[in-house]
Order: structure tokens, then C-alpha cells, then sequence
């Protein structure tokens, strides 16, 4: 089991930002594209060899994003809404990832296709930027759950993007 923490930066545009492990040390580097519509971004290791790369469509109703790792394999998030609740679905080449919690709070746990907990993520009170804690239970799935909590974030920050503009 090991734990990743996510801090972006106060003042942003895009985010450029470690992604950091409990040593606080780096251990992957998120590095998104500038973009008007759309979002582009990825992740590297610390040695800077591009791990995975997300984008988003731009043509869906709803937060469609694809991940294309650097083995070959991908991974769709899509958002949904069920029974009046927003749903986040995951599909991965051979499973479904499963999310339990409140997913738009960042407190939630993160299952494979069998019921099994693979991963926890935790949101930090008390900070001025979005800062959460990943808890890897089954580090086989490291770099997918980095890439959920990623495309999870970018949503949220949409949302609230759109919620503070129809406010005004």
C-alpha cells in the first residue's frame, strides 16, 4: 500500500503541478495543456518518461475522457447522471472500476470489477487549494487511479467553473 498527494497551485490556468509521495518526494508530474476548449494533459514519472495521456471530448453531453497509457491500453471516464445523481463510470480495456462515496467531495473508495477496494481518495480540509491524499491498496492499478483522480478533478473544477459564472 502506498499514498500519492495531489496539490494544485493557488493561482492557475492550467495545471503544472508534482504529484507528490509520502515522503513528499516527487513522483509523477501532471503537465496540461493550455487549450480554449477541450483538455489535454500528462503524467510523467520522475524521470520525465510520459506515462499516460487524457483528453476530453468535446463533443459529449457529458465529461467524456480517454486515457491512453504509454502500454498501449486505455481507459474511459465518463460522467452520467443516474436516478438524479451524477455517476462517474470507469472502462478500462478488460474491467469496470467501481466508485463508492461521495465522488464530488473527494471521499470515496475505488473498487476493481470483482468488489475488491483498490484504492481510497481522501480529500484535505482547512486548505486553501484542492489537496487530497490516493491511497493505493493494489499498487497494479497505480496508474489508473492517478488518471481517475486527475479527470475527476478536472470535472469538479468544471462544475464549479460553471456554477460561479451562472452566479453572476
Amino acid at each position: 500500500m502506498k499514498k500519492l498527494y495531489f496539490k494544485e497551485k493557488f493561482f492557475k490556468i492550467t495545471d503544472h503541478y508534482p504529484i507528490l509521495d509520502e515522503n513528499g518526494r516527487e513522483a509523477y508530474y501532471l503537465d496540461q495543456d493550455f487549450t480554449f476548449v477541450g483538455y489535454r494533459s500528462k503524467v510523467s514519472d520522475k524521470n520525465g518518461n510520459t506515462v499516460f495521456k487524457i483528453g476530453r471530448e468535446i463533443l459529449a453531453f457529458f465529461p467524456r475522457y480517454t486515457i491512453s497509457f504509454d502500454d498501449g491500453q486505455t481507459m474511459v471516464i465518463q460522467q452520467k447522471i443516474e436516478f438524479f445523481k451524477h455517476r462517474v463510470h470507469v472502462y478500462m480495456d478488460n474491467e469496470t472500476l467501481n466508485l463508492v462515496g461521495n465522488i464530488f467531495h473527494y471521499d470515496f473508495d475505488i473498487q476493481n470489477g470483482a468488489g475488491k477496494n483498490i484504492g481510497t481518495v481522501r480529500r484535505k480540509i482547512f486548505t486553501l487549494t484542492d489537496t487530497y491524499e490516493l491511497t493505493i491498496v493494489d499498487e497494479t492499478y497505480t496508474e489508473e487511479l492517478i488518471a481517475l483522480v486527475i479527470c475527476l478533478n478536472n470535472m469538479i473544477d468544471r462544475e464549479q467553473a460553471s456554477s460561479a459564472g451562472s452566479n453572476n
